[in-house]
């Protein structure tokens, strides 16, 4: 019985050992592409890798918290949208986040963030509940918002008593709460955050969902096992809430 009992103990130490060495070689630190510029999902400006100043964002801290369980880490590169693809292509990156799922040589996790573009207005101004209303209104929107939106939204734009795109998206946020504008076409959560940053109070606007439903955006890795790590932990915080803590931070009046 004893030595039952010896043998039976030293199997169980021997699994957890072996377990906790497949667990240690799985795990690693990763190199992850994020495209620069566009707060509150990444503050970064430069391209290159990520400094000491690093202020991170929505996706970087949403990537930290999904490849946490699976014990992975990362670094974070950074580079324009275009090139995202192509650094996982080359080896100078295991994965790249916010990309659209058009590379059959990557594999692609379920939904990481999405962005919904929304008209906004004053509570006091228009409600427009089609994109035909917003002809209109004078509007300001992002550059290239006339061929990414439609050509609804393109033929409402031309009869626009005061149409502007800017690319700055600060810039566009103020000139609209300036009251340059009747209308801002935005992402919801980038106009969320430069109205918090420039001093908007949310009871004084309101959000028009014209546009359809939201677009989603994944990540692509190199690896097909890390994917379904990172999926697995993605699923982990979207269902304990830390997912949406870790995304209203940044946005929360």
């Amino acid at each position: 019985m004893r030595r039952f009992t010896f043998l039976s103990a030293l199997y169980v130490s021997l699994a957890a050992l072996l377990a906790l060495s497949i667990s240690s070689a799985r795990a690693a630190e990763l190199t992850v592409a994020f495209a620069i510029a566009k707060p509150p999902f990444v503050y970064a400006t430069q391209i290159g890798p990520a400094q000491a100043d690093d202020k991170g964002g929505i996706e970087l801290d949403i990537m930290k918290a999904a490849l946490a369980p699976r014990g992975h880490s990362f670094q974070a590169v950074y580079s324009t949208y275009d090139a995202l693809t192509a650094l996982v292509l080359d080896g100078r990156a295991d994965a790249a986040a916010t990309v659209r799922p058009e590379n059959p040589n990557l594999f692609y996790s379920n939904e990481f963030v999405s962005f919904h573009n929304v008209a906004v207005t004053r509570a006091d101004g228009p409600a427009p509940t089609a994109v035909a209303d917003l002809a209109g209104l004078s509007m300001v929107a992002w550059e290239g918002a006339t061929k990414d939106l439609g050509p609804a939204f393109a033929e409402a734009a031309g009869k626009s008593p005061n149409y502007a795109e800017i690319g700055d998206q600060k810039a566009q946020v103020k000139a609209f709460l300036d009251g340059r504008f009747q209308a801002l076409i935005i992402d919801g959560t980038i106009f969320r955050y430069w109205k918090k940053v420039l001093g908007g109070k949310a009871a004084d606007f309101q959000f028009h969902s014209l546009f359809g439903g939201h677009t989603p955006f994944v990540v692509g890795f190199a690896d097909e096992t890390v994917r379904n790590d990172f999926n697995s932990g993605l699923k982990e915080i979207r269902q304990n809430g830390v997912y949406d803590v870790l995304f209203n931070h940044h946005i929360a009046d």
